[in-house]
């Protein structure tokens, strides 16, 4: 792309059943289209479909969609757009996992859509009701650092692979209704099925997740930014990309304590509990050579 032109993103995931045998060509095809085309980003194959974020031209973003419908033989799909003016992923990759979303239970195959998703409207109305409801926050807790929805249970999850600890012993309500929500869906399709097994019943998410609602409801019951897992770091409302929030250099988590590093003058981010580790300099880099240059 040409520099200074506006980057057009799209996200998506489908559950499908994908042949194994299949998957490396799945994955090579993918990696040539993308790299003939300029597009970069992340792509997840598994034999439970496919998962991916993505950034290019427009026109080339509609026809990545294209070829996502033609893998997939879904025409549903759906995509959350979204854009920006930097340069959203410093690599591509395109990777063959054991599943498309990491919660350790490639059993669980969310391949019907069924009538627990709420619309963003329909989730604006439930929070705004009086009717007794639970929400829970299924993110990872630096994700939930950044914003939640007002009330929210925090399960205080380091990963999405600790969903099934958090629920043995959670002991939420089944005789309240469970509201659910993640990033943009994903996670909370398994959950879905996972308290299901569970017992849940009266459990619904919220369909497109925060990417959805922020769309839709920009003034929302949303309290601060989005976490998102590219170099816009978080998007707010009407999913502008964050201006308070980087990545730390320390742990890679989302920080809003803003300095200039000491030695190449590059504005940086840290977070709370690296603010003391990372008060000079930006990165590894640059401390091992801020720190001969000291001694100098």
């Amino acid at each position: 792309m040409i520099s200074g032109q506006r980057w057009f993103i799209t996200s998506f995931y489908q559950f499908v059943r994908l042949p194994a045998d299949t998957l490396e060509l799945i994955q090579s095809q993918i990696r040539t289209w993308i790299a003939e085309r300029g597009v970069i980003g992340l792509v997840l194959v598994a034999t439970e479909g496919l998962n991916a974020t993505v950034a290019g031209s427009e026109i080339h973003i509609q026809a990545f969609k294209d070829l996502m419908r033609k893998l997939t033989g879904i025409e549903t799909i759906r995509f959350k757009d979204s854009s920006c003016q930097e340069r959203p992923f410093h690599r591509t990759s395109v990777d063959i996992r054991a599943e498309i979303v990491a919660l350790k239970r490639p059993d669980l195959l969310p391949l019907e859509q069924n009538s627990n998703h709420l619309s963003p409207a329909e989730w604006h109305e439930w929070i705004e009701s009086d009717r007794p409801k639970v929400m829970v926050d299924t993110r990872n807790d630096y994700e939930i650092n950044v914003g939640k929805f007002a009330g929210a249970v925090v399960p205080g999850l380091k990963s999405f692979s600790e969903w099934s600890d958090y629920a043995d012993k959670a002991n939420l309500p089944k005789d309240t209704t469970l509201l659910i929500y993640c990033t943009g869906g994903i996670r909370c399709e398994k959950v879905m099925l996972d308290m299901k097994e569970r017992g849940y019943e009266k459990i619904y998410q919220l369909q497109d997740g925060i990417l959805g609602y922020l769309t839709e409801f920009p003034d929302g019951h949303f309290e601060g930014e989005c976490f998102v897992y590219d170099d816009r770091v978080a998007v707010g409302a009407g999913m502008a990309p964050t201006t308070k929030y980087g990545i730390c250099p320390g742990c890679g988590h989302p920080g809003d304590i803003r300095r200039v590093c000491e030695l190449c003058d590059k504005s940086y981010f840290t977070c709370d509990h690296c603010k003391e580790k990372y008060t000079q300099v930006c990165s590894k880099t640059c401390g091992s050579y801020f720190s001969v240059k000291t001694k100098s």
